[in-house]
């Protein structure tokens, strides 16, 4: 069994290590990405009618494959047409409201859809699991299933906790830069890089070989991401410049000590005595 994701059995010569882009959940979670983070620098209907061609986008790549509508991709398309409605005929205060909120509607929706999958045996990864890897096994399939849509929407919903914390509870909502990107943007970026590592692995076990890629691999993909998190805290003045520096130090060290620890793992480190 391969250990990586590939189309279809026409594809044998794809390399290991490349997870096609439109079989990822991500994927399907772009649009809610787009709607969350766009509001502010666009206004709330721009930012609609981006999220509304990203689903269109999707479903159309989607059908130019061969294949059917993934349910993620229909409810995409259904809430953003939805919301670009609203968008359009909503009132001066429902828009104005909208402005300051729509990210925070859009994360509390996304982590619902993904809890309420889960709920009812149908986890919204399932489709993008099954394209994945078409010669796994039903039971390892229906496990990544449930573990991934597990972390999805865990991420998600800290996400959403994030936003609303900073929305609702702090007074200056329009400069967090933590509860508005840094403490939403993490989560995703940990659930991401983790549900890759945990497929990955499973394959590994069922193919009956080693586990691969060890856990350094994951732990040097997640913490690199502590360097643009100070880097933006220096740039927007969120925090003392102090911790700005420390974020960026953190993940200086733990992304070399973690691709060090890494290498030597993988044995691809060699020291060759001289002839």
């Amino acid at each position: 069994m391969r250990l990586t994701a590939r189309r279809r059995d026409a594809d044998p010569d794809r390399p290991d290590g490349l997870l096609l882009f439109l079989d990822d959940p991500v994927t399907g979670l772009l649009p809610w990405f787009a709607i969350s983070f766009l509001v502010g620098p666009l206004s709330f209907f721009a930012a609609s009618v981006v999220a509304l061609l990203l689903s269109a986008a999707l479903v159309t790549a989607s059908k130019l494959r061969g294949e059917e509508m993934k349910m993620l991709e229909l409810v995409d398309l259904v809430f953003f047409a939805a919301l670009t409605i609203v968008a359009a005929l909503a009132g001066p205060s429902l828009i104005s409201w909208l402005n300051d909120h729509a990210d925070e509607v859009a994360n509390v929706a996304v982590a619902l859809l993904a809890i309420g999958s889960l709920a009812i045996g149908r986890p919204f990864t399932s489709q993008y699991t099954i394209n994945r890897f078409p010669n796994g096994s039903a039971k390892l399939l229906a496990h990544l299933d449930r573990v991934g849509t597990l972390i999805w929407a865990v991420a998600l919903t800290f996400a959403a906790l994030a936003g609303g914390y900073g929305e609702f509870v702090l007074p200056d909502l329009a400069t967090n830069l933590w509860t508005g990107w840094i403490l939403q943007t993490a989560p995703l970026i940990v659930a991401f890089n983790l549900t890759i590592w945990i497929d990955r692995r499973a394959l590994a076990r069922e193919a009956g070989e080693p586990p691969f890629p060890h856990i350094w691999a994951l732990l040097r993909d997640i913490s690199f991401w502590f360097i643009p998190s100070g880097a933006l805290s220096l740039i927007f003045q969120s925090a003392p410049d102090w911790f700005g520096w420390l974020l960026v130090a953190i993940g200086v060290v733990l992304t070399i000590t973690f691709w060090a620890l890494q290498v030597r793992e993988d044995g691809r480190l060699r020291i060759v005595a001289p002839h």
